[in-house]
């Protein structure tokens, strides 16, 4: 599962069904663990993105 307080700057993350991908070029402010931290996986085709 790909959230975004793991994500750093160059990261590409994959869709295994649609093949598409996204290149992280600003990381999220969030810090995990904190009330108003991301908690919503990466997600494209109903499937959890993977870090590539």
């Amino acid at each position: 599962m790909a959230s975004c307080v793991e994500m750093e700057k160059g990261d590409i993350f994959v869709c295994e069904t649609c093949g598409l991908e996204l290149q992280v070029t600003k990381p999220c402010a969030c810090i995990a663990g904190k009330e108003v931290s991301c908690t919503v996986p990466l997600q494209c085709c109903g499937k959890d993105m993977k870090k590539k």
